[in-house]
This record gives structure tokens, sequence and C-alpha cells, in this order.
């Protein structure tokens, strides 16, 4: 084996993705810094203004899940592969993990249950804005459709502070169904259900909602499940990622006839 044919072996045993890391580690290790800055300056911000810890800590997981819905689809749509744009899209709810583990270590809000729970909705989340960015064929699409896509999720994040609207506009039999699907929906009620058994608390139930909307007023609020966001997430992955596969595939067949 000569020396160019040991170079190529060597290069298909580190497989694709150490080359990619290589290229695009200045911007993982940017990213994840400005996440676990955020994260944590929060939960440090609340406590220098005179906050409780479980205050400094929800709006940690405020800002965790906010970040988390505007920055991975913008981040992927730089990726020059789907893989490449996995990185870049995940490296935000990998990030979080440090966040969380000082949480799980450092207070008593958190348990290692708890911050397994909020990872994957995290983590569901960021894949699928990854899989909805790579269904654009063009640069400009990719960006364009990031930005719907992270304005659709802050949309779900946000919904106690309009879905009131909506509720008063739909017919009364219709209302229980919105009103579910704007809790479940919701990737910080799932992350504030996951953590209720020590925090004590509901999104929707929570004082500062009374002076915004409570989607009790309008429709009885379901049970809220910490686990409906991120099934929904990872199901809108899998059926975007199966029909971008497919249109690649027909592509490449088209091409070749």
């Amino acid at each position: 084996m000569n020396d160019t044919e040991s170079s190529q072996v060597r290069r298909i045993s580190r497989g694709p993705v150490r080359p990619l890391l290589g290229i695009e580690w200045p911007l993982l290790l940017a990213a994840g810094a400005v996440t676990i800055g955020l994260e944590l300056g929060a939960y440090g911000l609340i406590l220098a203004c005179g906050g409780s810890r479980l205050g400094a800590v929800l709006a940690s997981l405020a800002v965790m899940v906010s970040w988390t819905a505007l920055s991975p689809a913008v981040l992927a749509a730089g990726g020059r592969s789907s893989l490449s744009a996995l990185l870049r899209g995940v490296i935000v709810a990998d990030a979080s993990t440090v966040t969380l583990v000082v949480f799980w270590l450092a207070t008593p809000a958190v348990t290692f249950l708890a911050a397994v729970k909020v990872y994957c909705t995290l983590a569901a989340m960021a894949i699928a804005a990854v899989a909805a960015v790579r269904c654009a064929r063009s640069e400009f699409g990719r960006y364009a459709l990031a930005v719907a896509v992270a304005a659709g999720l802050m949309a779900a994040v946000t919904t106690p502070f309009w879905v009131g609207g909506l509720l008063l506009a739909v017919n009364a039999p219709t209302r229980p169904v919105v009103a579910s699907l704007a809790v479940w929906l919701n990737p910080f009620y799932c992350i504030t259900a996951a953590t209720v058994e020590k925090t004590h608390f509901i999104w929707h139930q929570a004082p500062v909602m009374y002076h915004v909307t409570r989607i009790g007023d309008y429709a009885a609020a379901p049970p809220v499940l910490w686990y409906t966001s991120a099934a929904a997430c990872a199901a809108l992955a899998a059926i975007l990622t199966g029909a971008n596969g497919l249109v690649s595939i027909r592509s490449r067949r088209t091409a070749k006839l």
C-alpha cells in the first residue's frame, strides 16, 4: 500500500465527523459559550437582583428554551451538508447540559431525571429546526426558512401571551382543543412540567399570567405532560427528514436520466 492509499484509508477510518469538527469547531465553541453564558448569566442576574434561587432557575430555563427556539435553525442554515447543519443545530441543546448539570448539583430545583427530560425537549426542538431548514434547496432559502422556523418555535413558546384572542375567536366546542394544543405544544410548559416535582411551578397557573392571559379563563386547561412537545418535534423532524430524503433520491435519479 503506497502513501496515497494509506492516507485515503486513514480518512475513511476517521469517518465524516472528525473532519467536520475540525472545520466547525470555532463556531461550535462560540455558540456553546454564548448558550452557557446566557443561561447562567440569567441565573446570576436574578440572584444579584435579590430574587430567589427558584426564580433564578426558572428564569434561566425560560432563557434556555427561548434561545433553543431562536438559534438552532439560524446556525443550521449555514451548514454545507446535513451533518454540518446537525452539528451546528444541536450544539445549543448540548451546551445547555452544562447549565442543567450545574442546577442538578447546586440547586434542589432540578433532579437528574428532570434534567434529562429537559434535555430531550431541547434536543427535539433543535433537531426539528435542522430538519426544517434542510428542506430548502438554496442558501437564501435556508436562511429564509430559518427565520420562519425560529418564529414558529417562539410562537409555540409564547402561547399564553397570544392564544387568548384565538380562543375567543373560535366557537365554544373548539376551545378545549385549542387550549390543549397551546399547552401540549409549548416547550416551556413541558420543561416546567419536567421540573414541577421540585419547583411546584406550572406556567399557566403562575401569578404573572394573571396580568397577561390565562388559558383557563376560556377553556379548561389539560394536564401538562413533559414529553408532548418533544414528541411533536421528534415526529416533525422524522417526517421532514423522510420527505427531504425522498426528494433527494428522486433528484439524483432524474439527474442520471
